[in-house]
């Protein structure tokens, strides 16, 4: 009989061995997926690069870009024509003259400075303006990728950025966001 107990009692703290080992791992699979948060990465200047829709917006502000360059050129081609005129008029005029003279170079110079500055801030506008378009649809597919594949966060890396480190093969779905963005925005 003695026997018989010590072995109910082996039984009896093995199958509570077994589900406290079986509680352990239940309580280690909630906690990895349900309480500790999925977190991936996205290199954003990899995605800017491998996303079609931000090379598109590449392409046309280059062609914005030439168009003004263009602009900038046909002025300076013009300023330099007045000043050659202006040069062989100058030594010989009065006084009164050579200020006019100098002057209107100046009042050249100063449109030509102006509309450079103009061109700048436009284009910087435009940047602006076409990225945004670009930053709202990778942000709206990110968000509903998320959603999809139960992360808790996506986080962004830029350079000089607060990422220094992530493992990439476990954290950064930078390829799969930028697969997903150029499909959906074919």
């Amino acid at each position: 009989m003695a026997k018989e107990t010590v072995s109910k009692n082996s039984n009896l703290l093995i199958m509570s061995l077994a589900g406290a080992l079986v509680l352990l791992m239940i309580y280690a699979v909630i906690d990895h997926y349900l309480l500790t948060p999925r977190i991936a990465y996205v290199n954003t200047g990899k995605l800017l690069v491998g996303f079609s829709e931000s090379a598109k917006v590449d392409r046309e502000l280059k062609s914005e870009n030439d168009k003004w360059q263009n602009q900038i050129k046909q002025l300076e081609d013009s300023l330099q024509l007045v000043m050659n005129q202006m040069s062989k008029e100058y030594d010989k005029a009065p006084v009164a003259r050579k200020k006019e003279l100098q002057d209107m170079l100046s009042s050249r110079n100063q449109q030509i400075n102006n509309f450079r500055q103009a061109n700048i801030r436009n284009m910087e506008k435009i940047r602006l303006d076409k990225m945004q378009s670009v930053f709202d649809k990778a942000n709206v597919f990110m968000t509903e990728y998320g959603k999809k594949h139960n992360y808790g966060i996506i986080l962004g890396t830029v350079t000089g950025g607060s990422i220094l480190y992530g493992d990439e093969g476990k954290y950064d779905i930078t390829d799969d966001i930028i697969k997903g963005l150029n499909e959906r925005y074919k």
